[in-house]
């Protein structure tokens, strides 16, 4: 069984929705560490589901810093959304942080499925949801919880990166200095 059998698997999909994704999602890509997989005003109307390695989601401050939006790792989808639903230029960058490998599913290939097949409709639906609930979570804890208590939330959530990507994208996805991060991690050591 491939990983995104194994993922697909662990929804409500019926055996023959898990089959017809699994041979729809057939596109490979491989990247490099720091290879962009959707740059700024792109138009990729791709679903990615990464089998292994990571990817972040960026974009440009007024001041010109990168701020990371979110990171992508192995058994999870990965697009600009508002390109995907939209089909708009990209307002984000998509880059590999690690080696990582992709399957890509193209939108109208996607689409057909959700309209011919209610348990891949539904199934897309969660999908939809599980994303949007995490996004809003992530606003509320950047908006309440101290610099600390971000960095546990993200160790509990997501601690297998710490050793695997550079700090400085953790710092940014928390919304703090590298020098506060370390502050923080020496605090909790």
């Amino acid at each position: 069984m491939t990983i995104l059998e194994k993922f697909l698997a662990k929804s409500d999909l019926s055996p023959v929705a898990i089959d017809l994704l699994n041979s729809t999602w057939s596109k490979k890509k491989t990247l490099k560490p720091r290879e962009i997989l959707m740059d700024f005003n792109q138009l990729d109307t791709h679903l990615y589901f990464i089998v292994s390695g990571c990817v972040r989601l960026y974009v440009i401050s007024p001041e010109g810093e990168e701020v990371c939006l979110g990171f992508g790792y192995g058994s999870s989808l990965i697009t600009c959304f508002q390109t995907f639903i939209h089909e708009i230029p990209s307002q984000q960058c998509i880059e590999s942080v690690l080696d990582t490998e992709l399957l890509a599913i193209r939108k109208s290939d996607f689409m057909n499925l959700v309209n011919e097949h209610q348990d891949i409709a539904k199934w897309y639906q969660h999908s939809l949801e599980a994303i949007l609930t995490g996004h809003i979570q992530r606003q509320i804890e950047l908006l309440t919880l101290n610099p600390q208590r971000r960095y546990e939330v993200f160790l509990q959530r997501s601690g297998h990166l710490v050793n695997s990507i550079p700090l400085k994208y953790i710092a940014s996805y928390l919304m703090m200095k590298p020098e506060t991060l370390s502050r923080v991690r020496a605090k909790i050591s």
